[in-house]
């Protein structure tokens, strides 16, 4: 009975409502009628926007592999380069491109556990800083300067913490510097108006240097985006120039290559050597390089070290295996003759993807004669959210990897992963992606890395998670695994021409440095709010770049 009547009351009260509720949908229906009330408008999100997280911007999330943020400062940090010191294998320096007019440097005399931050060249300083350390202690550094067209060159002999006044090494239309030491010599090479040029100056002791010889304009060498390396021999040591030509274009392209037999020697820059045929451009565009684009970045070393492979040199670059289909990767070349011929190519990535690697570094430990490559890898990006990128565009995330060689560049260790998680360039926003070049440095069975990195998988980046650019470091220990066999190219073409020894121009010395700067302390982090989704930017038909001439457009 009671159960009944419990059903029975609801049952009015059921009634009640939906006859209140449909005569108040009436009343309202006609008190409207007539009166046209917009819809609300909606957020269309297109393919590169993100919908907002509803999680905390500066959250930490899991980091695949375990790094240390070098820079932690607001804003990007990008196109980096790390050292370690010779004397000191406990003291790094970093080094990076940055928001304002001077260059980033991070020290730490830790193995990278801590680092102190703050910038160098301040004020004047645009941009490109390359640096290199010797056995002195000394430490180079080569910058653009923002203010004048200009290549100036500073000096720390503290490990890093205060650098001396600017050397000026060249004047006039300056791009893409690059820096090595020898025994006993340091050496500058730059783009000077679509040429290749190069000058030396004796080292003698810690703060002992210079002055810089004569200005050498490198023979038949128009090009640009290599490196220079010192060997042993003479005059500090022989020295070795690479660039590519033509160098304002999508591809194809040619590595070359010239060599001063002498050093700093009455001698000079033999004829250019023709070391390999690239389908990678001096502007290549790639999903994960869509603003700034790549160019081949043929990097070098000399080995030095009087072991096994003494007088060998390593040529590291990047190829396309059909132009324009963005399957870039990472190929090394040797010499045993001084840069006269050179062999095969050996590619150094060990992904079975199509994906793009791209912006290789190479560096040689002088303690083992091993040999590092680092680069940027996109490998795992297959468009799914999460696990296999930060969207749904696939080859657009990059990871950074390492490896290394034991026997010569002949085989190459398994990759490794050295970042923690995915970064976008495209989502830092800052114009040139991660840059130009990633340099990197090794001692002692370590190869030491930083790089440009906006995953903040450690939640330390005070911009956030895939928003500015800081620069994360991770060491790749150089022993304990068997390389493996890695399939070869095509040989080197017939080099052009065997160097001969040409006469140098004159040139005025510059006076060493003597002054020393006082880094200013990095501000301390403030976070930053949740930005606007950026949308994918499109690719541009006539690129601009920093310093570089203008490309002709794209077909």
């Amino acid at each position: 009975m009671n159960a009944h009547l419990r059903l029975t009351a609801l049952l009015a009260v059921f009634a009640f409502l939906t006859a209140t509720t449909t005569i108040m949908h009436a009343e309202v229906l006609a008190a409207t009628e007539g009166i046209d009330v917009p819809e609300l408008p909606r957020k269309c999100i297109k393919p590169k926007e993100r919908a907002p997280v509803p999680t905390n911007l500066f959250a930490p999330f899991a980091c695949l592999e375990p790094v240390v943020n070098v820079s932690a400062t607001p804003g990007n940090q990008a196109e980096s380069f790390v050292l370690v010191n010779p004397t000191n294998a406990n003291n790094l320096v970093a080094f990076s491109n940055t928001n304002s007019a001077s260059i980033f440097r991070a020290y730490s005399m830790d193995s990278g556990a801590t680092w102190t931050r703050g910038t160098v060249a301040t004020g004047v300083a645009c941009c490109d800083g390359q640096a290199a350390w010797d056995t002195f202690g000394n430490l180079f550094l080569v910058y653009i300067n923002s203010g004048v067209d200009q290549i100036n060159v500073i000096l720390s002999t503290d490990g890093g913490v205060t650098f001396g006044a600017p050397v000026t090494a060249g004047t006039g239309s300056v791009d893409q510097p690059s820096i090595a030491v020898g025994n006993g010599s340091v050496w500058v090479d730059w783009n000077h108006g679509g040429s290749m040029v190069a000058r030396g100056a004796p080292v003698t002791g810690l703060g002992v240097w210079g002055p810089f010889n004569a200005l050498q304009t490198i023979p038949s060498a128009t090009g640009s985006f290599g490196g220079i390396a010192v060997g042993p021999g003479p005059g500090g040591g022989k020295v070795i120039v690479t660039y590519q030509n033509p160098y304002n274009n999508e591809g194809p392209s040619t590595i070359y290559a010239n060599v001063d037999a002498d050093g700093l020697g009455a001698g000079g820059f033999g004829p250019p050597v023709t070391v390999s045929a690239t389908n990678v451009g001096g502007f290549d565009y790639i999903p994960a390089q869509s603003e700034r684009s790549v160019d081949a970045e043929a990097g070098v070393v000399w080995d030095a070290t009087g072991g096994p492979f003494n007088n060998r040199l390593y040529l590291v670059y990047t190829d396309e295996t059909v132009n324009e289909n963005n399957d870039t990767d990472i190929l090394m070349r040797t010499s045993t003759d001084d840069g006269a011929t050179w062999s095969a190519p050996v590619r150094v990535n060990d992904d079975a993807t199509t994906n793009s690697q791209f912006l290789p570094y190479v560096a040689l430990d002088p303690t083992t004669g091993t040999v590092g490559v680092g680069f940027h890898d996109c490998r795992n990006d297959n468009g799914v959210p999460g696990p296999g990128g930060t969207n749904t565009i696939p080859n657009d995330d990059a990871e950074y990897y390492g490896t290394f060689s034991t026997d010569g560049g002949v085989t190459w260790a398994p990759n490794r992963r050295l970042s923690g998680g995915f970064s976008n360039a495209s989502d830092s926003g800052n114009g040139i992606d991660y840059g130009d070049y990633v340099g990197l440095t090794a001692l002692a069975g370590k190869l030491y890395t930083v790089w440009a990195d906006n995953a903040n998988c450690d939640g330390t980046n005070p911009d956030g998670t895939l928003h500015a650019f800081d620069l994360y470091t991770d060491p790749l220990i150089l022993t304990g695994a068997s390389p493996t066999p890695t399939a070869t190219g095509t040989p080197s073409p017939t080099p052009t021409s065997t160097p001969t020894p040409t006469a140098t121009a004159t040139a005025t010395p510059t006076a060493t440095a003597t002054a020393t700067f006082t880094p200013t302390p990095t501000p301390t982090p403030t976070p930053t709010p949740t930005p606007t989704p950026r949308p994918l930017p499109t690719p541009r038909v006539h690129p601009t770049p920093r310093l570089r001439p203008t490309p002709a457009p794209r077909p």
